[in-house]
């Protein structure tokens, strides 16, 4: 009796171990109103399938991925009506990753961020703020937030970001005190 409780604490360690690496290996953002990235950061294992589905479950995109290399791909959505969409991702083992999203366009916002590669490690952020007096910059390593720094009086900044390492993909969140929020991503 003893070894069978040693035997099941073993694969439920072992199976949460897997399911981590899973969750390390697919990320999926919303990047924009209606864009969404999804970026796989392992070699696959086959086909990988992305489905997106309406809020009524009715199957609005599927494509289907052969890669022998991780990727990271853009899912534009303008042609879509406003809603909630879920994305699903998917290989021969079953559902790896889910995120559901709404596409509701906000009003203009009054903070435009963009951010560009420069290097293997270095970040370029541009945030261009014309109201808010404070901005939260917080960066991803894939799932993993790695930096968060919150700047005073952000018109026109501009800052080089040197990421040691990075082991995912680099996103970076810019938010404001009065509710802007944005992902931001170099893909």
């Amino acid at each position: 009796m003893k070894k069978l409780f040693s035997l099941l604490f073993a694969a439920g360690i072992a199976t949460g171990a897997f399911a981590t690496d899973k969750d390390k290996i697919v990320s999926i953002r919303q990047t924009e109103a209606k864009k969404v990235a999804v970026s796989y950061a392992a070699v696959p294992q086959g086909t990988v399938i992305v489905k997106i589905t309406d809020s009524e479950d009715r199957l609005v995109m599927r494509d289907k991925i052969n890669k022998e290399e991780a990727f990271a791909k853009r899912y534009d959505l303008n042609a879509l009506p406003e809603g909630t969409y879920q994305v699903e991702v998917l290989d021969e083992s079953g559902v790896l990753r889910t995120a559901s999203f709404d596409t509701f366009v906000a009003e203009a916002p009054a903070v435009f961020s963009r951010v560009s590669k420069m290097s293997d490690n270095k970040y370029r952020l541009l945030v261009s703020n014309l109201e808010a007096k404070e901005v939260l910059v917080s960066i991803f390593d894939g799932d993993h937030l790695i930096h968060t720094e919150k700047i005073d009086n952000p018109q026109g900044l501009h800052k080089i970001y040197d990421i040691a390492k990075p082991s995912g993909n680099i996103t970076f969140k810019v938010s404001t005190g009065s509710g802007f929020e944005s992902y931001v991503t170099s893909l």
